[in-house]
């Protein structure tokens, strides 16, 4: 026999009540938490700490048979407005290990989001960039008092603009580390080695994330040995007590890995929608009769459509192995049209198959 409508919308309406006097329970206890790290001089964030509340969310959503997926947007949400509450309410106080740290470019989206990071982790900012000032960080307009005062000088310029800028900073021999956050490394490789081999202090990083992530859980930090061990390792150590997974890699061969891991993602993207748009066809033609694929590839693409056209262009120029991703494309297209075209879907079928041995058999959790 059917339910009761009405009496199943009410017992609904008494979990969602339940839900958010549990939701008020834990933010009180993070009100504690806050104040604790206060007394202590903890920084307000721990990424460590947000890593283990999404396992322990996706734990639970397995084990009811509810999705993983959904579990870890709770957790996010949760986990926002945990920190909110407690930077509102408990500004964290220095540790012992803090660091005076001058981002140049710091008025831009990923300087942005590394001042208030290193901020939270209770570090001392003070942002460098002719283009502005960033609220609540205290501003330097003089880029050679900004890098003689600072202990670790993080450059996060554009990307085009960032060889001219990593000259002006190292000709003033700051005796801080210097490490740049640069996407590609092909343009500013020469100086940094250079340097290096000089004594100086200099590493390069490159956060494989952008600005809006708001946990580093399954995030992943590159960073590139130079040839000064000293400065890599003060660099890292200012995102080791994170749940980023810091890959290191000769910087050598940073551009290589980002021909794929950049260069033909974003460009399978560009060419997606490329052919979409001069194909003539309205969007809203096609959208109706969209498949599960044409979905996950139009999000992507409409992803990369609203991004910096300079910056995705100087992703795809910078490069010093462009010319080489595009030869690849170029044959991997012409390899399929060629299988499409036999007699036979044997050549097809063996492009395929290629293509799921190339894949490990359990991939890493998408990320939101």
């Amino acid at each position: 026999m059917a339910k009761d409508l009405t009496d199943l919308r009410a017992r609904i309406a008494a979990l969602d009540t339940e839900i958010v006097r549990l939701a008020a329970e834990r933010f009180a206890l993070v009100r504690e938490v806050g104040e604790t790290k206060r007394v202590q001089g903890l920084p307000v964030r721990s990424f460590t700490a947000e890593a283990d509340v999404i396992a322990r969310y996706r734990a639970a959503a397995k084990e009811r048979g509810l999705p993983e997926g959904f579990a870890e947007r709770l957790a996010l949400q949760i986990i926002a407005g945990a920190v909110q509450l407690q930077e509102e309410s408990l500004p964290g106080s220095r540790p012992a290990a803090s660091r005076r740290i001058t981002i140049v470019g710091g008025a831009g989206k990923m300087g942005r989001w590394l001042a208030g990071y290193f901020a939270g982790q209770g570090h001392e900012v003070t942002i460098q960039d002719p283009a502005g000032e960033v609220e609540g960080f205290p501003s330097q307009s003089n880029l050679e008092e900004a890098v003689r005062d600072a202990e670790i000088v993080v450059l996060a310029t554009p990307l085009g603009s960032g060889r001219a800028v990593l000259q002006k900073v190292l000709a003033l021999e700051p005796k801080g580390v210097v490490a740049d956050i640069f996407s590609l490394k092909s343009h500013v490789m020469d100086l940094l080695r250079n340097a290096a081999a000089q004594g100086r202090p200099v590493t390069s990083l490159h956060p494989l994330y952008g600005p809006d992530v708001r946990t580093l859980s399954g995030r992943t930090l590159a960073v590139c040995d130079c040839g000064h061990a000293g400065a890599t390792e003060e660099a890292t150590a200012l995102f080791q007590d994170t749940a980023l997974t810091i890959t290191l890699v000769p910087v050598e061969r940073h551009d290589e890995i980002m021909q794929y891991v950049l260069g033909l993602s974003h460009l399978v993207s560009i060419l997606f929608f490329t052919t979409l748009t001069e194909s003539g066809v309205p969007f809203a033609t096609l959208e109706p009769m969209a498949s599960t694929t044409f979905h996950k590839q139009m999000r992507a693409a409409a992803s990369v459509a609203n991004e910096s056209p300079q910056l995705y262009y100087e992703i795809q120029k910078l490069n010093r192995h462009s010319a080489e991703l595009f030869e690849r494309v170029r044959d991997s297209l012409a390899q399929i049209e060629q299988a499409v075209r036999a007699n036979g879907s044997a050549p097809f079928t063996g492009i395929m198959n290629r293509g799921r041995e190339y894949f490990p058999s359990v991939l890493p959790q998408e990320l939101d």
